[in-house]
């Protein structure tokens, strides 16, 4: 609610400090109403107007690419901590994973990626979404979505608008694309030659891969192996094995 009183005057005191930004000197402002009442505020400098804009416009970007992205059931509930790592190579992985997600300014700097490897059920994409979730409430630009989603996409696009549906544009321009499920399916030749120009489109950029495929299965296929060649490029892998977790207690 604004002030009723009138202002009687007001005094500028300078702190001292200087700002860290742009060095210019900080100061408060303290107000004397007409009724007597003081009221000071820090004044700051244009650096704290321009990092409140730069962060607004940022967080706006970031609810974007999460709108974009296709997560099922409860994996944007999925973290680190409720991960069950039953094996040690789960264990090692959780380790890498969390290192990614919490160093991602470096990996961002870097052009880090990750090919995540692993049989059924052994957390590939629960990990995968900790990291997004975490950088998700940092307000990164990340899109999670798995690759028979992102082909589906595609394909609406070229049926209903006869081009390239936005989510390329949004697979390519993620501050980190993670890209889950890759050959999970039989891909035919146009959507192995989508999967190698969204992974070209990804070169110098943070991507991360999960797959079923062993690279024995990526070498079989000369077109796959064209694409894994180019997923590899400034790529770790993490390899994952152990029992199904999300099988447990079935017989």
């Amino acid at each position: 609610m604004m002030h009723e009183n009138k202002i009687k005057h007001s005094e500028v005191e300078y702190t001292g400090e200087k700002c860290d930004g742009c060095g210019k000197d900080l100061k408060i402002v303290q107000i004397t109403f007409a009724d007597g009442e003081v009221k000071e505020n820090e004044s700051g400098c244009i650096c704290d107007r321009i990092k409140f804009v730069n962060d607004q416009q940022k967080k706006i970007k970031a609810d974007a690419f999460a709108k974009a992205s296709i997560m099922h059931g409860d994996y944007k509930e999925k973290t680190f901590d409720n991960y069950q790592a039953n094996s040690d190579e789960q264990v090692q992985a959780t380790k890498k994973m969390r290192y990614y997600a919490n160093h991602f300014d470096e990996m961002l700097s870097e052009s880090n990626c990750l090919l995540v490897q692993g049989t059924f059920g052994t957390g590939k994409t629960h990990l995968a979404a900790a990291v997004r979730n975490q950088l998700r409430a940092q307000d990164y630009q990340v899109l999670f979505i798995s690759l028979p989603d992102y082909v589906d996409k595609l394909k609406q696009g070229f049926k209903d608008l006869n081009q390239v549906h936005p989510i390329f544009k949004f697979a390519k321009e993620a501050d980190l694309l993670i890209l889950d499920d890759v050959g999970a399916n039989r891909m035919s030749e146009w959507e192995v030659s989508e999967l190698f120009r969204l992974v070209d489109a990804r070169r110098n950029k943070c991507t991360i891969y999960t797959t079923n495929l062993t690279s024995e299965q990526f070498r079989s296929s000369q077109a796959l192996y064209r694409v894994f060649s180019r997923m590899m490029e400034k790529a770790k892998a993490i390899v994952i094995d152990g029992d199904d977790y999300r099988m447990k207690g079935v017989k």
